[in-house]
């Protein structure tokens, strides 16, 4: 008898921010998204929201179908606290989701309405191009987010990531990179996670296109590591 496969999955994790603002009764919402042609519009298949009055970091459990997640295509999850109906903060961008491990999920948010970065360094990336290996198979890819106060945080698609830069005109290192454990559940992703984080480690140069949205990190002799396209505040439906 050939085996079932369960009629509906769980996601847990928790929604947090860096900002010192302290956040009266609030809505939380969480989406999950197909991300498969980005940069394209992520579209939702999945929405849950609930009421709760604590302060971050707010943990959340999200129950849904199994069939609505199909095979050999790339998911995210975003998440919005509102309050008084009006979004205070929000994921600037879906955060992979692994289906092979569906806990600890952490969603970093961005207060909503505050000035955006101009076109430049800061912002929200995903990998296009690591090394020599163009990632456009459809899978999801690592990613990062540049802050202008000198903060990075990200996704090596297995664990995430949290440092700091230091930015002179196009000059660019990042400092000690932290990252969660959690282990990768394929070689091939392994391997794009240990080149990925090499790569930040020998990134001493950036450039970016004239349209602000292809970002390339290089090294000591201005050969490129990682090439990012531009993916900041993408909105969902």
């Amino acid at each position: 008898m050939a085996a079932q496969t369960p009629s509906s999955i769980t996601l847990h994790g928790s929604v947090t921010y860096r900002e010192r603002i302290a956040l009266p009764p609030a809505t939380v919402e969480i989406r999950v998204v197909d991300m498969t042609n980005r940069p394209t519009q992520p579209q939702t298949i999945s929405r849950t929201s609930f009421a709760t009055t604590r302060q971050v970091p707010i943990p959340f459990r999200v129950t849904l179908a199994s069939n609505l997640l199909k095979p050999n295509r790339a998911y995210g999850v975003t998440a919005t606290l509102l309050v008084d109906g009006q979004p205070w903060f929000k994921t600037p961008m879906p955060t992979p989701l692994n289906l092979k491990n569906q806990s600890d999920i952490l969603l970093t948010l961005r207060r909503h309405g505050a000035k955006r970065p101009s076109p430049g360094l800061a912002g929200s990336w995903y990998v296009q191009t690591l090394g020599k290996t163009l990632l456009q198979d459809g899978t999801p890819t690592p990613s990062l987010e540049l802050h202008e106060d000198g903060t990075v945080a990200g996704s090596t698609i297995c664990n995430q990531i949290n440092g700091t830069m230091t930015v002179r005109e196009q000059t660019l290192q990042f400092g000690p990179i932290a990252t969660t454990r959690r282990a990768c559940l394929d070689s091939t992703t392994a391997e794009r996670e240990r080149t990925f984080l090499a790569s930040l480690e020998q990134t001493r140069q950036w450039q970016i296109n004239t349209t602000g949205d292809v970002l390339t990190f290089l090294d000591n002799q201005s050969q490129p590591l990682v090439v990012f396209h531009r993916q900041s505040h993408l909105p969902v439906r």
